[in-house]
């Protein structure tokens, strides 16, 4: 079996050993798509601040950072930190005449869905609140699973987040079909989840945190003749169905969530005897 630079924790069978191959080895990393020609992709963590959002004020450096998970030391004096200076940068709503110090922050999605927004106070000196680019028009995966799959949304508006979720934004595309719908089809597909499962899970934890490392290292598919732009062009449309869609529990929902995962096993080439193996694993570690 050809190497690919993943330590692999879970048993590979050779079916798994053969879809594995066949993703690695005919499709580019998404860290790849920078070298080509045209493209341009960003990949970036939220503001470094843990989902609390509590910070604390160092009086010495005039500062704030995010709570030490262990000792109160100022991260950059070394400083000792006093519980009583710990606040909140994230609330459930703009203090009054507050409105130009604070902008919207997402504070939870699941798949296809934005679940809540707040609201972060821009106005602490020392928090790495990131360039306001990244949170604009992209899309957003979250660090944990949904019912182990991979858990992506899509927000045209600036919204802020925690470094527990990450902006991925096409910048420039020169394939028009390559766009945020068709993105965000396939990274929500059933074969990419599949695939995260099989490199980077464990017997400990099937579907372990999503790291931006391990982002970076899923296949993607370029749709480049016409028949593939033609099939990415409908993932796209099927994808801005549901985000529409109201009810992610009708049998409308499921059935266009099932549309895409179709398109996409054809653009990627997968047979009907992988397909199905695909889909029984995926459906049996939603059970788990």
């Amino acid at each position: 079996m050809k190497k690919w630079g993943f330590r692999f924790l879970i048993h590979l069978n050779d079916a798994d050993i053969s879809i594995i191959e066949h993703l690695n080895n005919e499709f580019p990393r998404l860290k790849d798509l920078n070298q080509r020609k045209g493209f341009k992709i960003s990949l970036s963590r939220g503001v470094e601040l843990a989902k609390t959002g509590e910070i604390i004020f160092c009086k010495a450096c005039e500062l704030y950072f995010p709570v030490p998970k262990k000792h109160l030391l100022c991260p950059e004096c070394k400083s000792q930190l006093e519980i009583k200076h710990i606040e909140k940068i994230i609330h459930d709503s703009i203090p009054n005449d507050k409105e130009n110090d604070f902008k919207k922050f997402l504070f939870s999605i699941n798949r296809y869905r934005i679940k809540e927004n707040r609201y972060i106070d821009m106005g602490k000196e020392g928090i790495n609140y990131k360039n306001l680019e990244f949170y604009e028009d992209r899309i957003i995966i979250r660090q944990l699973s949904q019912n182990n799959l991979i858990c992506a949304t899509y927000d045209t508006n600036l919204s802020l987040t925690s470094q527990s979720f990450y902006n991925l934004k096409i910048v420039q595309s020169p394939i028009a079909e390559f766009d945020h719908s068709y993105l965000l089809g396939v990274i929500n597909s059933k074969l990419l989840s599949y695939f995260f499962i099989k490199c980077f899970g464990s017997y400990k934890k099937l579907f372990p945190r999503i790291l931006i490392e391990k982002i970076k290292n899923l296949p993607i598919k370029v749709p480049e003749s016409n028949e593939e732009k033609h099939i990415a062009f409908k993932i796209s449309k099927n994808v801005k169905d549901l985000l529409s869609i109201k009810d992610v529990n009708s049998d409308l929902f499921r059935k266009t969530q099932d549309n895409v995962d179709s398109l996409i096993f054809d653009l990627y080439q997968i047979s009907k005897e992988k397909r199905k193996y695909i889909m029984n694993f995926i459906e049996n570690t939603e059970k788990l």
